[in-house]
């Protein structure tokens, strides 16, 4: 009788806890997401353990499993997180749009992308940086984390535009192209990737902290455009 009387009061136990709605699931996730992107911002991406999410979080450690599996499954929360807050091509459609001229169009995409960058270094920029260290080191993880994550065309897109306008001002005449569009392609994309990592190295690490010379973004890429409409045969201003 007393054994089942116990049994009884554990069953009457167990039928009582409240079960967990699913906001606040929704809501601690959240939660747990957001510990983890300022960890990401002041630790490198390959250097994070789980551990650290813990303290940010303030989540216990039997607690933050009910919520994510491992560690990759929260970072890949963070890359799409970003990835997501990273979506501009509505911008690039609204300066394509309301742009008269090829030229212009070109100087308002870069001086966008400057713009872009010294608001999200240190979050986008970064993590983006820090990926290609993680994979280079983990290929296993490389395959789990890219089959996961949302792709932000972004930045393809931003190239999409940039040659569309150089296409039509060649069309027009207002370009006369001093090299192959190849060689072109590979200047344009070679030097914003060297600027993003410069930028990265300087403000996120310090690198380059010892040196005279304080990376700009939106002077960098002024000075980039300068020189693509060089190539392209124009000047800065002209229709």
């Amino acid at each position: 009788m007393i054994k089942m009387t116990i049994v009884s009061f554990l069953c009457l136990e167990v039928k009582i806890v409240p079960k967990v709605s699913h906001e606040y699931v929704k809501e601690k996730k959240k939660s747990i997401l957001e510990a983890a992107i300022g960890v990401c911002k002041v630790k490198p991406l390959y250097d994070i353990s789980m551990r650290d999410i813990i303290k940010a979080s303030g989540v216990s450690q039997g607690g933050i499993y009910r919520y994510y599996s491992d560690l990759d499954e929260i970072l890949i929360e963070v890359i799409n997180q970003v990835n997501v807050n990273a979506d501009y091509k509505h911008i690039i459609d609204e300066i394509t749009d309301t742009s008269n001229s090829p030229t212009k169009t070109i100087i308002k995409l870069f001086n966008f992308l400057g713009e872009y960058m010294k608001e999200n270094v240190s979050t986008v920029g970064k993590i983006q940086f820090e990926l290609t260290i993680l994979f280079a080191n983990n290929p296993d993880r490389e395959k789990k984390i890219l089959s996961s994550i949302y792709e932000n065309e972004s930045g393809q897109y931003f190239m999409q535009q940039i040659f569309h306008s150089i296409d039509k001002g060649i069309s027009s005449g207002c370009f006369q192209l001093e090299i192959s569009i190849e060689d072109l392609s590979t200047f344009i994309m070679t030097s914003i990737d060297g600027i993003v990592r410069d930028v990265v190295l300087q403000k996120c690490y310090g690198v380059f902290s010892n040196d005279q010379v304080q990376f700009d973004e939106i002077r960098l890429m002024n000075t980039l455009c300068k020189s693509v409409l060089l190539l392209l045969g124009s000047k800065e201003g002209e229709d």
